[in-house]
């Protein structure tokens, strides 16, 4: 069993440095053959940035097995590593950021079977500063996006989107459904209806980090983008760090 999921584990990782789209494929064949508890461990022996680059990958707007059986805590380390697989017309386009990071999140959120799950994974990306950067950038417009150069009327105008925004989300805790005013998935004030319904504070952090911001909304996403690329970089030289700590002391295995 165990050289079964070595041999797994092998192809996701081969496949994936070709072509990160049919490694998505090839996982959900396997899927067909395999426990739910085996699929586990070969998701827990392929590296974060090769799963990364295979949830990047995939199409969006179909479920995934993978992301249904990864960890609140892997699906926290994607996210955070994903800004260094942007396409550059993604990374210099506050509008396309917008875009790609909605569709990413309800990709990973809103395909999970169950509530709880969807829960623990809001708070866990909260959790990391990476995480909440990322959360805010679908939903900077929603609270930003119009400004005036008038301080007064700056603050009435955002009092006034928040109103709409409150009214939305205060309705999606009197209803188990979905579509809050008849706002379909594709609508990023569904989703952020969704987010105050699972996890009212993490729903908080993300307006009170955006309304700390004092830019427009075009401005405050590219500099939350260029945070979040800083972020994870260090990241992965921290992780280089260790693990060229690790092989230094690999003789005592």
């Amino acid at each position: 069993m165990n050289n079964l999921i070595e041999i797994t584990v092998a192809e996701i990782k081969e496949l994936a440095v070709v072509e990160p789209k049919q490694a998505s494929k090839k996982f959900d064949l396997i899927a067909n053959t395999m426990s739910d508890e085996q699929l586990v461990e070969v998701i827990e022996q392929i590296d974060i940035v090769t799963l990364t680059q295979i949830n990047s990958q995939h199409d969006l707007s179909f479920p995934s097995i993978i992301s249904e059986l990864m960890t609140p805590e892997k699906i926290r380390d994607i996210v955070s590593q994903q800004p260094l697989y942007w396409e550059e017309k993604i990374k210099n386009n506050a509008d396309e950021l917008k875009q790609h990071t909605f569709d990413f999140l309800t990709y990973l959120i809103r395909t999970q079977d169950n509530e709880e799950k969807q829960t623990e994974i809001l708070e866990a990306i909260a959790e990391d500063p990476a995480g909440l950067f990322y959360l805010c950038i679908p939903f900077i417009e929603l609270y930003r996006g119009e400004q005036d150069e008038d301080d007064d009327e700056v603050h009435d105008l955002l009092h006034e989107e928040e109103q709409d925004l409150e009214e939305a989300l205060s309705y999606s805790e009197r209803t188990s459904s979905e579509q809050v005013h008849s706002l379909g998935y594709d609508d990023p004030r569904s989703l952020l209806a969704l987010i105050f319904q699972l996890s009212p504070s993490t729903g908080d952090a993300i307006k009170n980090l955006i309304r700390n911001e004092n830019s427009g909304w075009e401005a405050i996403i590219n500099k939350f983008a260029t945070e979040l690329v800083m972020q994870a970089k260090e990241k992965n030289q921290a992780t280089e760090q260790y693990d060229e700590v690790d092989d230094m002391f690999s003789f005592l295995d």
